[in-house]
Order: structure tokens, then C-alpha cells, then sequence
């Protein structure tokens, strides 16, 4: 059975959503969520209720995948995501038996893990331990992750959420310019917009953001490539750099003869890196800098090419996890123990990430995520892979 795939959009980049269905799963979510708020006391038996769910879940997915009511899926096949694949590849190291759970041959993300004594978990995209359900509820809710921590003193960029144009406006003319516009949830750069100093660009901004979510998060631009940070139980596993596409002038090459250089590479010939493009995006992003593709960048000038950090677009990655500072290191041990999550992937901008975020200006946590995608730990355009996934593993393992 094919699979249906999402239209191309530019705003999306190389990984497109359903905008529609995306828009009202997050508008369903949101009112379900304010709506039924439980109280302390409710979300105690909220709590309690999906323990239950967890113990139960394992069992249900076999008897199903056992009967075949669902089809099981004992190795990974083309379809299987880059992540799960990792997690399997781990697991068969340590001798946990995985199985995909498909309902009508559709991946589901959803998997069960067999330990040798018997026991089985379920989990959906990572295992996690059991303490996972006693997170903090607004960790993947950026408006009120960003209220939370800056309560706390925790760096966050200046800025909110709107859901309309004039609560929008109001809130950029309160910042200090250049802004960023971006879906208050989910987005993973699709629908985000930088580089925003005025009132026409804002307006823009906000209709595109709005076209997959109810509201927008309109912050000042921090300064520095985004950095992502993975803590696991509550030690930082891994740190890496996500650069746009960009090149480094040498003072001789125009932008165009670097681009034509820099493709050559041979990781960009996929099927994780890919070319970087000289298209409208680039010609936009240039212009931003004031340059052309034309222009001879000075010796050492970083130059960007599109405002997306994706992949698919020419973005790279760089393992930089020997050279966080300690202050920033306890940065992001601190998040992870203010949201109690057993993993958690932390979006960080600062300039410097080998110097203090205390003595660095417009540096901050732009995001968190529950189910972060780690696998780009383990390809790393340059330097060190990470090995997530033995880290995941170990942890469920000390946990049982």
C-alpha cells in the first residue's frame, strides 16, 4: 500500500506536512488539553491511568501482531525510519528482541522490545523508562516552556505567542528587531521565518506560520548558529552544530565558484547531505547579507544561503560535544531536571558554544523535544559520531 505524501512546499523545506490535517491536530490537541485540565488531583489519576496503560500496551500489541489483526515486523525494511533503525541496530547488540507493530501494513512508529528474561515493553518512536510520565506537560508547548523558563532565569529569547494579526504586531513593536516568526508547535524549521525588521515582513511571516498551526511565536533573533543539545538521563549524551548552507569566503572565489566547491564534497551526494542550491532562497538570504552570487566573500566571512537548517536543503551538521563549556554543559543538565525527562533534545542558540552563555548577549533555548531526532548524532557532517542509542538502551536497561 503506497504511502501518502504531502504536497511540495517551500516553507515546509525537503520535509513536507499535510497543513490541514496539521493545523487541526494541533488546534484538537490544544482545546482537548485546556478544556479537560485536570487539576493536581486529576492529573494524579491521569498519571496513574497511564501507568496502567503502559503495563497493559505490550501485551494488547501481541496478542494483535499473534493473531494477526496487525502485521509484525521482526527486521527494519526501506520504510523504516533512520531513528528506529538505530534503536534496532542497538538493541540486537544487547540481545532485546524488537518487533514493529503495523496496523494495515502502515508504519506506525510503534514498537515492542523483548528483554531476556521475558519481559516486554512497548514503546512509540524511543523506548523510555518509566518515569517519563512524570515530565513536565508544556515541555514540547513553546510559549509556555519559554514562560516556564524564564521564570526560573533560564535564557529564552524575548518574545510570545499571538493567534491573531494585532496581538502579533503589538508584541513585535515591544522587541528590538531582527525577529523570528515560527508555529507555537511542532514545526522542526518548517513555516519559520528570520531575519524579520519590519511590519510587511511580519505580516507575512505570520500568515505563513498560521497556515499549520493556530498560533505563532513572534521572539527577537538570537545570535549564533542552533546548536542541539541531547541530555539522557540526565547527563548530556551529545552536542552538535546545525549550519545552514552556507560557505567561508577566501578573499579570491565569488559565491557561486565556493557553492560549486563545497558541493563536491562527497557526503553531499546523499543520501543524508545533499547540494546546496543557488535558487530564489539563496538570491533572498544573500540579499540579507548584502551580497550576490556574484559578490567575493572576505577571507573567513561566513556567507548562508537559505534561512533552513534541513538536510534536504544543504544544511550540515557538526559534532561538537568535546568542546561545550561547563557552564553550558550545566545549562543543559538543568533543563533536563526542571522538566524531569528521561531524554530530551535541546535547541540552543549562543555564538560560542566553547565559551559561557553568562557572558555571551542574545544566546538562548529556543526549543525542547521529547522524541528528539538523535540519529543526527550518529551522522555527523564533521567530526565524532555519538552513540545515542547505546546511551537510550543502557538507560532502559538500568531502569527496569
Amino acid at each position: 500500500m503506497q504511502v501518502p505524501q504531502a504536497a511540495v512546499c517551500e516553507e515546509c523545506g525537503s520535509d513536507p506536512v499535510f497543513h490541514r490535517m496539521t493545523y487541526y491536530t494541533i488546534l484538537i490537541d490544544d482545546s482537548l488539553r485546556n478544556l479537560l485540565d485536570p487539576g493536581f488531583l486529576g492529573r494524579w489519576f491521569g498519571t496513574l491511568a497511564a501507568a496502567l496503560e503502559r503495563s497493559i500496551t505490550p501485551y494488547v500489541l501481541e496478542f494483535m501482531m499473534n493473531a494477526g489483526w496487525a502485521k509484525r515486523m521482526t527486521r527494519p525494511d526501506d520504510s523504516t525510519q533512520l531513528l528506529a533503525l538505530m534503536l534496532w541496530q542497538e538493541a540486537d547488540t544487547r540481545g532485546i528482541t524488537v518487533s514493529e507493530f503495523r496496523l494495515f501494513d502502515l508504519p506506525r512508529n510503534i514498537f515492542t522490545a523483548r528483554f531476556a528474561d521475558g519481559r516486554t515493553i512497548a514503546y512509540e518512536g524511543i523506548p523510555m523508562p518509566a518515569r517519563t510520565l512524570q515530565r513536565a506537560p508544556w515541555l514540547d508547548n513553546k510559549a509556555e516552556l519559554k514562560k516556564q523558563f524564564a521564570k526560573l532565569g533560564l535564557p529564552v529569547a524575548r518574545g510570545g505567542s499571538a493567534n491573531n494579526w494585532w496581538a502579533a504586531k503589538r508584541l513585535y513593536e515591544s522587541l528590538t528587531a531582527p525577529v523570528i516568526v515560527k508555529p507555537y508547535s511542532g514545526s522542526g524549521s518548517r513555516h519559520t521565518l528570520l531575519h524579520i525588521d519590519t511590519v510587511e515582513e511580519l505580516k507575512r511571516a505570520f500568515k505563513i506560520a498560521l497556515q499549520i498551526c493556530p498560533a505563532a511565536v513572534v521572539e527577537e533573533e538570537l545570535v549564533g548558529p542552533v546548536y542541539r543539545a541531547t541530555v539522557v538521563d540526565g547527563v548530556l549524551a551529545a552536542t552538535l552544530r546545525r549550519d545552514q548552507p552556507h560557505v567561508i569566503g577566501d578573499g579570491v572565489h565569488t559565491v557561486s565558484e565556493l557553492v560549486e566547491v563545497a558541493n563536491q564534497h562527497p557526503a553531499r551526494s546523499g543520501p543524508y547531505f545533499h547540494p546546496m542550491q543557488l535558487d530564489e532562497a539563496a538570491d533572498k538570504e544573500l540579499a540579507w547579507q548584502n551580497m550576490t552570487k556574484s559578490s567575493i566573500p572576505e577571507n573567513g566571512q561566513r556567507v548562508t544561503l537559505n534561512q533552513k537548517i534541513n538536510w534536504g536543503v544543504g544544511g550540515t551538521t557538526a559534532d561538537v560535544t568535546d568542546e561545550v563549556h561547563p557552564d553550558n554543559i550545566e545549562l543543559f543538565e538543568e533543563v533536563a531536571r526542571v522538566l524531569k525527562a528521561p531524554i530530551v533534545g535541546i535547541d540552543f542558540i549562543i555564538d560560542d558554544i566553547s565559551r559561557s552563555w553568562k557572558e555571551q548577549e542574545r544566546c538562548g533555548i529556543i526549543e525542547c523535544n521529547s522524541m528528539p531526532f538523535f540519529d543526527n548524532h550518529h551522522l555527523p557532517f564533521e567530526g565524532e559520531p555519538r552513540n545515542v542509542a547505546a546511551l537510550i538502551w543502557d538507560m532502559v536497561l538500568r531502569s527496569r
